[in-house]
């Protein structure tokens, strides 16, 4: 019968990390879901390796891209062949942990108003892992902060179907999942598990690393995109994405800044019908207050954003003695 998640996994000659991949699909503690593995014109053994596993377990089902070599065209392909309740990303080279999709089932079914949930992600590399990483969970937060960039991890994404039903698939440009999930949160609730969902890994040869200079370019046109859908025109569009997504703010730009806020904070007022006093409204306010306080001080000082709050800690403690650990 027809199983209740949909799972779809684009491979492209993934046959190194593919297997355990699947193995940790296959691994959940909720078994109810159907494993789509979209072959996108692999020249190594990534297809007999699907093959085999489709042999064992009928849950997996081995498809070919019929669309645009890419991501996207793979994604759509999956999605086209996709009869769940709900879809879930997962990628060819990524752990997911037994407990990913019990945990976000069950918050999709309690949650009828969330339509895409995403959550938390342990990047790691040869080397081992890095820091976990989080993105916000507050919906409006959300819609804010995705005018200058995506805040789902994608591979930890899973979404009702209604979803593709309404908004078709996805674009086939670079940032594909940024130029998707632009569309979904101007029309629906979504939210982020504060909880580490997969093991991402690292490795030279991610396709956000290889085509760098693409994505840039794909996630700047998105911008622009949602820049004018929130605002209603383009003047100032450069400025408000220095401030969001560079950490720039000049006090002589704070006036055109707060204006430009008041229109975005009532389109997404409007989008998702909230009241003017909405608690969740009043939280985004505060989170941009203290967005103008601490990028005005990284201005005035100009501080390097990408300096690591680690590295800052460790100048402190050798600057102030108090701040070194006691033995």
């Amino acid at each position: 019968g027809t199983k209740r998640i949909s799972v779809i996994m684009p491979a492209y000659n993934a046959e190194k990390h593919i297997a355990d991949a699947i193995e940790s699909v296959l691994g959940q503690t909720y078994p109810d879901f159907e494993l789509l593995v979209v072959c996108d014109v692999s020249t190594d053994s990534t297809e007999d390796i699907i093959k085999a596993y489709a042999a064992r377990d009928d849950r997996v089902r081995l498809l070919y891209n019929v669309h645009l070599k890419g991501v996207g065209g793979a994604l759509n392909t999956g999605l086209e062949n996709a009869s769940g309740k709900y879809i879930a990303r997962v990628d060819a080279d990524d752990i997911n942990r037994p407990y990913r999709f019990e945990k976000q089932f069950e918050f999709l079914d309690r949650h009828p108003e969330i339509f895409l949930l995403g959550g938390g992600y342990a990047p790691f590399n040869e080397k081992g892992h890095r820091i976990d990483l989080f993105h916000p969970t507050s919906s409006v937060e959300i819609a804010w902060k995705f005018i200058s960039n995506t805040y789902f991890a994608h591979p930890t994404v899973m979404f009702r179907r209604e979803v593709f039903e309404t908004l078709g698939g996805y674009p086939h440009v670079e940032a594909e999942d940024f130029g998707y999930f632009s569309r979904v949160v101007r029309r629906y609730k979504c939210t982020n598990l504060p909880i580490i969902l997969i093991d991402y890994r690292e490795s030279l040869s991610n396709r956000s690393l290889v085509y760098a200079d693409q994505v840039v370019e794909s996630v700047k046109a998105q911008c622009l995109d949602n820049f004018k859908y929130y605002v209603g025109d383009m003047s100032h569009a450069e400025l408000f994405y220095r401030f969001q997504n560079r950490n720039v703010l000049k006090l002589r730009h704070l006036p055109t800044l707060v204006m430009l806020n008041r229109k975005i904070i009532s389109k997404i007022r409007s989008d998702y019908g909230l009241s003017r006093n909405d608690r969740s409204l009043r939280q985004l306010r505060l989170v941009i207050l203290r967005d103008y306080f601490r990028k005005s001080v990284m201005s005035y000082f100009k501080l390097d954003p990408k300096v690591p709050f680690l590295r800052a800690k460790s100048i402190l403690k050798r600057a102030f003695p108090f701040f070194r650990r006691r033995g």
